[in-house]
């Protein structure tokens, strides 16, 4: 397959110079998701990583696909479609191969590039190296509310909005970068992401196990469901059948982004279980 020579030209250029800029999640979302998952592999999981990327770093793993996004995009045409699934916020019937055409969303490529990994024959170390970048990145992509669904306004992309802080600072950007950065920051007291991912192990340790299990489209399936319901769905004056709805800036009330920042946390931490739980059974003996 021409997708399969573009794997594996990009894979065999893995460790050149990062280029492009972080998106989905922010660089600070998506490292924290990687320091959740490697503090909850396994030993089998952890040694088979360390044995082919030479160290285990889900951190660094996990921005891999949004620093090299440019370069990305020219050597593996559609790739930039993967961090999403683009489903319909006002449309729950819509059929997959509507909004994931030619399997260029996140649940095609996450189940591609999980098979790639377990692949224990016909797939080369530098494809499941890949494959790693690939599954750290996207399980994280598929937890942010605005990669699971969508309003034809670029998962929020296109909605300007304003809002004040809990810290009292103003901000006004897009409700996509909204969720992908300022209510991240907001989330946490500190900076230090080792500190925050172990919070986060401890804060949810009764959950996690709960997390473990189902499938891609069931994770996206509760990611679409809290868009509808809340992250689309709580927005002010929120209507389906609205298609001029975010023309005019939006101004976000407390209520909002207070709970927009206490969603983060649980998304994250369920992100980075999720990551692990995937690794645990590719590396399983």
């Amino acid at each position: 397959m021409q997708q399969d020579r573009f794997l594996r030209a990009i894979a065999a250029s893995a460790l050149m110079v990062w280029a492009g800029s972080a998106l989905a999640w922010g660089a600070q979302g998506h490292r924290i998701t990687g320091l959740v998952a490697q503090r909850l592999l396994t030993p089998e999981a952890d040694a088979g990583i360390k044995a082919l990327m030479g160290k285990t770093d889900l951190a660094a793993d996990s921005v891999y696909l949004d620093v090299n996004k440019l370069r990305l995009d020219k050597q593996i045409p559609g790739s930039r479609e993967w961090h999403y699934d683009d489903r319909p916020v006002c449309d729950a019937q819509a059929k997959k191969a509507d909004y994931c055409p030619n399997g260029n969303c996140a649940s095609t490529q996450i189940t591609r590039h999980y098979r790639a990994l377990i692949d224990e024959h016909g797939v080369a170390d530098d494809q499941k190296r890949f494959a790693i970048y690939v599954l750290v990145h996207l399980i994280g992509d598929i937890h942010q509310p605005l990669h699971g669904s969508d309003h034809d306004d670029r998962g929020g992309n296109d909605i300007k909005v304003q809002f004040k802080l809990p810290s009292g600072q103003q901000r006004t950007t897009n409700l996509h970068s909204a969720w992908d950065g300022d209510f991240v920051k907001a989330a946490f007291s500190t900076t230090d992401e080792r500190a925050i991912a172990q919070d986060l192990v401890n804060r949810f340790s009764a959950e996690i196990p709960g997390w473990q299990h189902g499938s891609t489209a069931k994770w996206l399936a509760e990611t679409y469901d809290s868009a509808s319901t809340f992250a689309y769905g709580g927005l002010p004056n929120w209507q389906c059948n609205n298609d001029d709805f975010g023309t005019d800036k939006i101004t976000l009330d407390s209520i909002y982004v207070n709970k927009a920042i206490e969603t983060v946390p649980v998304q994250l931490a369920k992100a980075g279980a999720r990551i692990a739980y995937i690794l645990n059974r590719a590396f399983a003996k």
